[in-house]
């Protein structure tokens, strides 16, 4: 299994190794066009699942580059090569201008002595976007040294087609439900999937699943580690009987793009997954194996699932902040005042239909959302998303709770029966106290 063959300490050591680490008013930078024209604006941010969310982003930076006789560079990474990247630069104190921060919130403490604060700028974006979703959920240690740039909402995309071969007439509704769907999906060849692994998707479903079952690995206070708890062993037991009874086994080595090609291939009858996998099956006319049905025209999407404590769901928190060793604070700041202009949030909605849904009241309503059926439940997710260290704060140690998988490899040693119960449950919350007990020293 790939979740476990990576020495825990070593990792630790390595990531927190790697992760080591005024200006002008624009009117003065922009004074000159002959000073102007020798300034870059770098940015440095990850790969998008809707690729055309990325060229609309390019091209309101060129655009605004133009605007202002500044030259532009926009870097585009996997974004599984973004936490090495911001290391480094950090290290380096030398690098982009802005960055993209994330999966999550804990950068902006992980790096907060490293990054600008941003209070005006957020205080102005809110204002002209209908208010931020959940403000307090953005301040790190009471600032804005970031600002919540969008979210890939999680609902569950279903195979209309194989629920009704398997007689599932009703909009299932909770994780119960889909231990029940995918047992009969798997005895059909049509698993139900989820990654259990080293992945982004991992952590968001796990989270949803614990938290649903009344678990939480971090209490309120933001120190208290309280992974281990009956709910956490019922959540546990679940996930056990889900990949047992409901899945397949590789599941425990997928990355993020594994369950789209699930999807996508015709084998799973479902994957909790944002729309990405929708949006790649019409943009490649994918159809079903075997008929020339294309694929997209029987996937729906509806919420996420509720477990016996309610309905909760996280994703990834991407963010974008400026690096306070950059020569071009006063530059990087108007773009993004550009950027989230209200007219230009809702152009960069519109690229990516739907799928990076920003914190920003105003587009919650965007038009996208309600454009095509399938993306009916999208807002209603988002409305249940909170921050991956719920009911936590977000910390530089919330952080690496994510980045090192610690919740995926716990639910994996006792899904897969390389540890019992207990001993997974104790593993976790070693694991945990020890990342908390490090970030407090």
């Amino acid at each position: 299994m790939t979740t476990s063959v990576y020495p825990r300490r070593q990792r630790r050591r390595q990531f927190l190794r790697n992760a080591a680490g005024g200006a002008a008013g624009l009117a003065g930078v922009l004074a000159s066009p002959a000073i102007a024209q020798t300034r870059e604006l770098t940015f440095l941010t990850i790969a998008s699942f809707v690729p055309d969310t990325d060229k609309e982003l390019k091209r309101q930076l060129e655009e605004w580059g133009k605007q202002n006789n500044v030259k532009t560079r926009l870097d585009i990474i996997a974004h599984l090569q973004l936490q090495t990247k911001k290391a480094a630069e950090v290290q380096a104190k030398s690098g982009h201008d802005l960055t993209a921060l994330g999966p999550g919130l804990g950068d902006a403490d992980l790096y907060f002595d490293y990054l600008v604060d941003l209070a005006d700028l957020a205080k102005e974006v809110g204002a002209k976007n209908g208010g931020w979703l959940k403000p307090d959920d953005y301040l790190i240690r009471g600032k804005w040294t970031l600002l919540p740039w969008w979210q890939p909402p999680f609902p569950m995309a279903i195979r209309t087609d194989l629920m009704k071969q398997i007689g599932e007439t009703a909009v299932p509704d909770t994780w119960e439900d889909w231990l029940r769907i995918g047992k009969k999906g798997k005895a059909i060849g049509h698993p139900f999937g989820t990654a259990i692994g080293h992945s982004g998707d991992a952590n968001v479903t796990l989270l949803s699943i614990l938290w649903s079952y009344g678990g939480t690995y971090v209490a309120k206070d933001g120190e208290t580690v309280t992974i281990n708890s009956p709910q956490t062993r019922e959540a546990m037991e679940f996930v056990k009987r889900l990949y047992n009874e409901a899945m397949d086994p590789e599941v425990v080595a997928w990355d993020d793009a594994s369950n789209n090609r699930c999807l996508n291939a015709g084998k799973c009858i479902a994957i909790h997954n944002p729309i990405s996998a929708f949006e790649s099956a019409k943009k490649d006319n994918v159809v079903v194996p075997g008929t020339k049905q294309p694929i997209a025209e029987v996937i729906d999407h509806i919420n996420t699932p509720r477990g016996p404590k309610g309905r909760f769901a996280t994703t990834g928190f991407w963010c974008v902040g400026i690096w306070n060793f950059s020569k071009n604070v006063a530059l990087a700041k108007d773009f993004l005042s550009f950027h989230f202009q209200p007219d230009n949030q809702a152009k960069w909605v519109d690229a990516g239909h739907g799928f990076n849904m920003p914190f920003l009241n105003n587009l919650i309503g965007h038009p996208v959302y309600k454009s095509d059926p399938q993306y009916r439940n999208i807002p209603d997710v988002a409305k249940v998303t909170v921050p991956p260290s719920w009911p936590g704060p977000v910390t530089a140690a919330s952080q690496q709770v994510w980045d090192l998988y610690i919740l995926p490899d716990m639910f994996a040693q006792y899904a897969t029966g390389r540890m019992t119960l207990d001993q997974a449950v104790a593993w976790g919350e070693k694991e945990i106290i020890e990342i908390y007990r490090k970030r407090k020293g």
